[in-house]
């Protein structure tokens, strides 16, 4: 094999790999774009034995009241609306309303600690997709026994 096919052929794996790289990259982008609101914004507050509060929000649309789901230690606990009232969430420019937030009411727990994660429901394009983003970071909190009260 001459000089000239050899550095040919490394040109030519050189830019195979490129299209590839450049095609995954795609496959990728467009996987994240349909799964996932990157205008969603939300944050949870406060996680104790009593409730699990936060706030979201849509960037490209204000007005709309999101969907939230509270899990606990990984189980599926409850879904709702974030549509209670947190003025601070509009006077922050966040939102075109005071009505984002959300308040779960905790279940009963065994004594310990336990973490509640929210997320938000999103759905695809497809109303059968339907995909879960994390809002703000999840929050760990103990739960007293009975005889601790």
């Amino acid at each position: 094999m001459s000089l000239f096919s050899r550095a040919g052929l490394a040109n030519l794996l050189i830019g195979k790999s490129i299209a590839e790289a450049l095609l995954v990259t795609t496959v990728a982008a467009g996987f994240y774009l349909s799964t996932t609101n990157p205008s969603v914004r939300g944050w949870l507050d406060q996680a104790d034995a009593q409730t699990i509060s936060g706030w979201a929000v849509d960037d490209d649309n204000p007005g709309r009241r999101v969907e939230v789901q509270l899990f606990i230690d990984d189980q599926f606990i409850e879904q709702r609306a974030a549509n209670e009232l947190r003025p601070d969430v509009r006077q922050s420019g966040r939102a075109a309303d005071d009505f984002h937030g959300f308040v779960f009411k905790t279940p009963a727990l065994a004594p310990g600690e336990h973490q509640a994660i929210v997320y938000l429901l999103h759905r695809g394009a497809s109303p059968a997709r339907r995909t879960l983003q994390i809002i703000g970071k999840p929050l760990r909190f103990t739960v007293q026994s009975p005889s601790a009260l």
